[in-house]
């Protein structure tokens, strides 16, 4: 397929997503082929070129400045980097728009500047616009490349005027409300009473029904349109590579040797090369390391391997051994050198021992030699629980000694691990206690192991090497093997060799974890080590499936994973389902009859007001002075509700909340619950809590009694004492900031920290009780999902998410 095809649609799926390149003009079904592109007059308005509008563009968007789209906003200072666009589309190289298809394969074109996030309502790209604290507002503002504006909320009109009336009154931390503060209260409640009358009968403002509970979290509407390099399925293949005759990039697994294609054998005395050695011939695996014998460019380097090499068959009575530099292909068929090069595993399993050459018996050699890559599938997959040693006793080259060592001594000596925080012993040690039948280890802790020993040992290694070389050096450990690629990246081949080996979902996993930020290491370094939740790869239990990997290194393709949107821009009306008391009964009574007292006493006064000028025209003065009475008392209680209209409406807007719409809402910054809770709902009753183990900011806040989340310290007094949230932002790393998350579905409250805002929320998995939810930021460049974080979240929110087929995440950094 070439860049222009589209892959086809699913049947069975109405509302897809896609990124590839159409027409301006146009907008051609799913599947089509692509349109010519319109020309657009306003691209070249005020004879400008289109680099000249773009640059115009970027900087307007990066300019500082403020702006209005329906609310006040500030624009970014400076364009951080963007991530790599290799799957990104442009509509012509001149013009620089990009293009994206939607999930109902409707085509929109747009220029890359500010960060974006895919609307949930509308289903094309939009410019992020994020609430931020004040605090954000006076020291952050120059970074970031996302629009930012206040936080404000959606709270009632009467809602808003009663609390302003009834805040003097509030409690103060001990509990206790001064008199002065009644005393305000009292006034504030005089000067608004019957304006608050009026609002609460027009019907503009008068409700305060629950409204509609919504069942689930707002969808996130995306779906990955482009091919996978790799498929899981071959339906799922690029047609272009099968339709010329390639073959099917997926996730394919090499035949095993079952036997060397030639060995090194003794015949009539001469030791020759026999490309077709006998089946059931026994033979030595001969192992050694350039850099001490420098086998490709020295003669003399070769003619002493081949002595040991025959000395060390002869000591263990055999006549046949296997040399690499003897026994595979020549260089000039590298498609044989290929073979042999990573198949060699299985001549190693097929031999009688495994030797190695040393230029002598120092310790120090030994440790050069276990220090490469390659070398290490060679010792732990050689039989027995022993490795050989043979070495010359003297300068000669011509008098030889064996020597053994059992493979789990080489770990205290010949092999170096890194220390592992928690652990009792390394990577190397575990693989070398299951090698040697000590100790049985699953699929995932052979290849989460295998790749961290592996990397550590990949610096050692030829500079011709590349870092793919891990995988096809560990594919050796493994049942099946993989074809390689040259373009692949590591991600890409440990990724595939997972994919076609039974490695309990190991790149699933992966998308759940929670690497150190702080840490330079590619994905695969940390594996066999606990992430930033002190959770180990098999703890987790995946929620998704991956069905190919990408093009783009660290990115794969997946399916059946639950999606939720993150909402940035404000705080929505909250629906919600409250208590239903005599209290609340009574304030509503209040409330709807407060205003029509007094209309009855007007009534009164306007109706028999001629009586009042001629009395005569009464019966009797008793008529009257009922009349002054029943008026008194109208206008009495309607005061008195009036009076009363303030508390009556917190309690219609108060109380006990037993079910809210699930939402999830963001903002940059933090903020005490105190004053989070009146702009979500409208007043501070206690709904909000923080999650108790949500984040790594969680840890250290955690109620000894009950697992209740507490509020931190420096979040709680951050408004009057800031330095707080400085030491907080000095441990981040460089270029995170630190975001809330509100779950208003839960009623819950989680503070995190990311480079960029994340606008959805896939939850990928669940342990220990509860949903790990990848956080992503998304650019719809190459419609891809960026990790930026992971939370945990409680389980009760798996189902009132919505499945999603064929999202494309990233697992590395934006930059990259």
């Amino acid at each position: 397929m070439d860049k222009y095809d589209i892959p086809r649609k699913p049947v069975a799926r109405v509302t897809q997503s896609t990124l590839v390149p159409s027409s301006c003009g146009t907008s051609p079904e799913p599947g089509s082929g692509p349109a010519e592109p319109a020309k657009h007059g306003w691209l070249h308005r005020d004879n400008e070129s289109p680099e000249e509008l773009i640059n115009k563009d970027l900087a307007t968007e990066f300019s500082g400045k403020r702006g209005f789209n329906g609310r006040w906003f500030y624009r970014p200072v400076k364009q951080q980097p963007t991530p790599f666009d290799s799957a990104a589309m442009l509509e012509s190289e001149e013009k620089g728009r990009y293009i994206y298809r939607n999930q109902l394969g409707q085509i929109y074109h747009k220029y890359d500047d500010v960060a974006t996030y895919l609307s949930p309502t509308k289903f094309v790209p939009k410019r992020l616009v994020v609430q931020a604290t004040n605090d954000v507002f006076e020291n952050q503002l120059k970074t970031g490349d996302w629009r930012r504006t206040e936080i404000k909320g959606s709270v009632p009109v009467v809602l808003k005027i009663a609390e302003w009336a009834l805040k003097p009154s509030n409690p103060d931390e001990n509990g206790k409300v001064p008199f002065l503060g009644w005393l305000w209260t009292f006034l504030r409640i005089l000067l608004i009473a019957f304006p608050l009358q009026i609002l609460l009968v027009l019907p503009t403002t008068a409700s305060w029904d629950d409204g509609d509970i919504k069942d689930n979290y707002t969808d996130f509407p995306g779906y990955h349109w482009k091919w996978p390099k790799y498929a899981i399925n071959p339906l799922d293949m690029r047609p272009s590579e099968t339709a010329l005759g390639k073959p099917a990039r997926n996730v394919s697994s090499r035949k095993r040797l079952l036997r060397p294609r030639q060995l090194v054998v003794l015949k009539d005395g001469e030791w020759v090369v026999d490309p077709n050695p006998a089946k059931d011939i026994s033979y030595l695996f001969i192992s050694y390391t350039n850099l001490h014998f420098n086998t490709d460019n020295s003669l003399s380097g070769r003619q002493e391997v081949e002595n040991m090499a025959v000395f060390a068959t002869l000591k263990a009575g055999k006549t046949a051994f296997w040399l690499d530099f003897k026994c595979r292909a020549p260089r000039d068929k590298p498609e044989l050198l290929d073979e042999d090069v990573y198949r060699m595993c299985d001549v190693i399993r097929g031999s009688y021992q495994v030797v190695v050459m040393l230029k002598s018996e120092q310790t120090e050699q030994k440790m050069e030699w276990g220090s490469r890559m390659w070398t290490l599938p060679e010792a732990l997959l050689a039989p027995g629980d022993s490795i050989h040693f043979c070495y010359p006793v003297d300068d000669s080259f011509k008098n030889f000694k064996i020597g053994s060592m059992r493979k789990v001594e080489m770990t205290g000596s010949v092999w170096e691990d890194p220390d592992v925080d928690g652990e009792d012993g390394g990577p190397t040690r575990l693989l070398a206690e299951h090698f040697t039948g000590l100790l049985t280890l699953s699929r995932l802790e052979i290849l989460s192991n295998g790749i961290a020993a592996l990397g550590n040992r990949f610096t050692n290694n030829y500079k011709s090497n590349t870092q793919s070389d891990v995988a096809y050096a560990l594919m050796g450990l493994l049942n099946y093997r993989i074809e390689k690629e040259e373009s692949d990246t590591l991600f890409q081949s440990i990724a595939r060799l997972s994919l076609a080996n039974d490695s309990d979902r190991l790149i699933e996993r992966m998308i759940c974890l929670f690497p150190d930020p702080h840490t330079s290491a590619s994905s695969f370094q940390e594996l066999a080590s606990p992430d930033l939740f002190q959770t180990h790869l098999w703890d987790i239990e995946p929620e998704c499936q991956v069905v190919g990997v990408a093009d783009e290194d660290n990115t794969v393709l997946i399916d059946n994973c639950k999606a939720m949107h993150i909402r940035w821009k404000n705080f929505p009306r909250m629906a919600v389902v409250r208590h239903y008391g005599m209290k609340k009964a009574l304030a509503e009574l209040f409330v709807a009859s407060g205003a029509w007292w007094f209309l009855f006493g007007f009534n009164l006064t306007v109706t028999y007001a001629p009586f009042y000028a001629f009395p005569s025209g009464l019966s009797g003065t008793s008529l009257l002075h009922t009349l002054e009475f029943l008026v008194a008392g109208f206008f009495a209680v309607g005061i008195f509700l009036s009076l009363i209209g303030p508390f009556s409406v917190r309690r219609l807007y108060g109380g006990q909340v037993l079910q809210s719409s699930p939402n999830l809402i963001g903002f940059e910054g933090v903020m005490p619950l105190a004053k989070l809770e009146p702009l979500i709902f409208g007043n501070n009753n206690g709904r909000l809590s923080y999650e108790a183990s949500s984040t790594p900011f969680s840890y250290h806040y955690r109620n000894p009694k009950e697992r209740v989340g507490l509020e931190p310290d420096w979040i709680r007094d951050s408004l009057k004492h800031p330095e707080g949230i400085r030491e907080i932002e000095r441990m981040l790393p460089e270029g995170h900031h630190i975001f809330t998350l509100v779950d208003t579905g839960g009623l819950t409250v989680s503070v995190f920290s990311a480079e960029r805002p994340p606008t959805v929320a896939l939850l990928a998995g669940r342990e220990g009780g509860m949903l790990r939810a990848v956080l992503c930021s998304w650019r719809f460049k190459n419609d891809c999902l960026y990790r930026e974080t992971v939370v945990r979240m409680s389980s009760d929110v798996f189902e009132a998410a919505t499945r999603k087929s064929w999202l494309k995440i990233c697992l590395g950094d934006q930059g990259a």
